[in-house]
């Protein structure tokens, strides 16, 4: 028969082995779910520095889109100026012509808008290029071309700044040179911008 003292060292002996047994078994658990952490840890850093860098490369694209754009905006400002000036300059030529060059280009613009009924308005700058003397030639060119009637010259004066206006019943026909250049562009402008910029 087992006496006190070895019942209860045997006891205690159990206790020590159960207890070095949990607290490495706790040891290991704790192992495990420290690497499990840190690897949740590095999992979420390493998303967080992705995300982070996918969300830069967003951004810089997104901001080289915006200075692309704002670039080719600048570049299409700069071109319609240059298209504009060289318009303008036209324009300019056109109302420094001579009273001779001024006065075949009417008759030319005359010949083709005019059924002969208008009454032909100009400025009083212009008097000298819409004599009575060159209306009454191009009357006689429309008559050749079968058109009925007689252009008249009114009284009144309409500042164009160059050309003329051919009135009729009230509905007028625009051929002043700003009303022909305004036309000509709409029709030539993407040559113009070619001729100006044919590396574009």
């Amino acid at each position: 028969m087992l006496s006190t003292d070895s019942i209860r060292n045997k006891i205690l002996e159990d206790a020590r082995k159960s207890a070095t047994q949990i607290l490495s078994d706790a040891d290991v658990r704790a192992q495990k779910n420290r690497a499990a952490s840190d690897k949740r840890i590095a999992d979420a850093r390493a998303k967080a520095m992705s995300d982070a860098q996918a969300q830069g490369d967003e951004m810089r694209d997104r901001m080289l889109r915006m200075a692309e754009l704002d670039m080719r905006k600048e570049l299409l400002g700069s071109k319609r100026e240059v298209i504009s000036e060289a318009f303008q300059k036209a324009l300019e030529r056109m109302r420094t012509m001579d009273v001779a060059t001024a006065r075949e280009f009417a008759r030319k613009q005359l010949i083709a808008s005019a059924s002969g009924t208008e009454t032909v308005v100009f400025s009083k700058a212009d008097e000298r290029i819409f004599t009575p003397e060159f209306i009454e030639s191009v009357n006689e060119e429309l008559k050749k071309l079968g058109r009925k009637g007689q252009l008249k010259v009114g009284s009144e004066r309409r500042e164009t700044g160059g050309g003329f206006i051919l009135s009729d019943g009230g509905a007028d026909i625009m051929c002043t040179y700003e009303a022909l250049m305004s036309e000509a562009r709409a029709g030539i402008e993407g040559d113009v911008l070619k001729l100006l910029f044919p590396e574009q």
